[in-house]
């Protein structure tokens, strides 16, 4: 990352403390536009080489700000910091929660279960963003906290205040949203997807009830400002209930790749009817609800 990036300065935990310590206050104008590149992220590389996204101040904001809307996110929210800083979910955790003045409570280790659950209790928080996996560990955590303690009988007061649960970056099993409302039985359960190279999230799905028949958890539908398509190997719409391939348009859609061309031109096509769109390399169908399906 560091010679892919052309970095010039890595801070490091001890200088980010000496430069803290030196810091006096400024009085300059934030001198940001909103077309200015807010950051780049690199993906995780499971396709070969980490590629670094760049997105710009617009793209990013437009995502944060459409869940905030969506979810009265506001200043008496507490969030969880669960994702590293170099997963994207933690963009959210840091703007979505400054940018409402709520506030925002890292943890050390996501994998002691422990301690998260003790920090959702004592902290009293209320938003919860992360990968599916971590939120089964809890709640695993908790059926046997219970079996052991009063004899399988949930205690429906344990951790009240929690009422959003984010889960996005992989599958969702289809009996989690459930087993999460019999210990938060206020929350509401989302599932959101898109791409790094589309502003953390582009689509949703309230998790209000799950159907017997479901295999999985519905994609959902585009955020604000954001389109889905679901194209053939022309780039042509699939007719509903037709697989075909995933791609991403509007505001969160990404400048490139960082000091890669040849990767940015062929990930990202101008389509002559839907403008500039991503090619997520992932496959769905559209149905008749009128929500996207996500096939892998």
């Amino acid at each position: 990352i560091v010679k892919d990036g052309n970095c010039k300065v890595v801070l490091t935990a001890e200088l980010v403390k000496t430069i803290v310590s030196s810091y006096k206050e400024s009085k300059r104008e934030s001198v940001a536009v909103p077309e200015q590149i807010a950051y780049a992220i690199y993906t995780s590389g499971s396709t070969g080489k980490s590629k670094g996204v760049i997105i710009k101040n617009e793209a990013v904001i437009n995502t944060i700000l459409d869940i905030n809307e969506k979810y009265s996110v506001n200043e008496t929210d507490r969030f969880i910091g669960l994702s590293s800083m170099s997963f994207d979910l933690s963009i959210y955790d840091i703007f979505g929660a400054f940018s409402a003045g709520a506030t925002l409570v890292m943890i050390e280790d996501q994998r002691d279960i422990k301690k998260i659950h003790d920090i959702v209790k004592e902290e009293k928080i209320t938003v919860w963003n992360s990968v599916p996996m971590i939120m089964e560990m809890l709640v695993n955590y908790m059926d046997e906290t219970e079996k052991k303690s009063n004899a399988g009988v949930i205690n429906y007061d344990e951790l009240p205040e929690l009422r959003l649960v984010l889960l996005s970056g992989d599958w969702i099993p289809v009996h989690l949203p459930e087993r999460i409302k019999d210990h938060f039985v206020e929350s509401e359960v989302i599932s959101l997807g898109g791409a790094t190279e589309a502003s953390i999230w582009s689509i949703y799905y309230p998790i209000k009830t799950v159907k017997a028949e479901w295999t999985s958890i519905p994609y959902g539908y585009p955020l604000s400002n954001q389109t889905y398509y679901v194209l053939n190997y022309e780039n042509d719409p699939c007719p509903i209930g037709v697989k075909g391939e995933l791609y991403i348009g509007g505001k969160g859609v990404a400048e490139g790749y960082l000091n890669d061309k040849e990767k940015t031109e062929a990930s990202f096509i101008d389509h002559p009817d839907f403008g500039r769109i991503y090619r997520t390399g992932d496959m769905g169908v559209l149905t008749q609800e009128g929500y996207i399906e996500f096939l892998g």
